[in-house]
C-alpha cells in the first residue's frame, strides 16, 4: 500500500529513436508538488530548446515514488504514466500504423 507521500509528479521527456523510427521516454525531477513539476518542465524545455538534439515532448506526469525510482532510461512501454490524467483523459495506446 502506498501513502499520499509516495505520490507525486515527474517531468517526462520523449526522445526520437532515429535508428528504429520509434520513441523512447525517461522521467526526471520527481516532486510531490504539481506546481514545482510544472516549473521544472518549463526549465527543462528552455534547457533543451537551443541544443542540436531536442526531446519530442516535455510533459508532467503523475507517478508514484517507487515507480519513478524503478523506471529505467530509454523506456518504450506504452503503459508508463502520461499526461493524459492531467487533461481529464484516459491513457490509451496510439492507433496502429496502416
Amino acid at each position: 500500500m502506498t501513502s499520499d507521500d509516495d505520490q507525486g509528479w515527474a517531468v517526462r521527456l520523449d526522445w526520437p529513436v532515429a535508428r528504429r523510427g520509434g520513441v523512447r521516454h525517461e522521467f526526471t525531477q520527481f516532486t510531490p508538488s504539481l506546481r514545482r513539476a510544472l516549473r521544472r518542465a518549463v526549465g527543462t524545455r528552455r534547457y533543451w530548446a537551443t541544443g542540436p538534439v531536442r526531446p519530442l515532448a516535455v510533459t508532467v506526469v503523475p507517478i508514484g515514488r517507487a515507480e519513478y525510482d524503478a523506471h529505467g532510461r530509454e523506456c518504450a512501454s506504452l503503459t508508463c504514466p502520461t499526461m493524459a490524467p492531467l487533461l481529464g483523459m484516459a491513457a490509451t495506446a496510439p492507433a496502429p500504423l496502416p
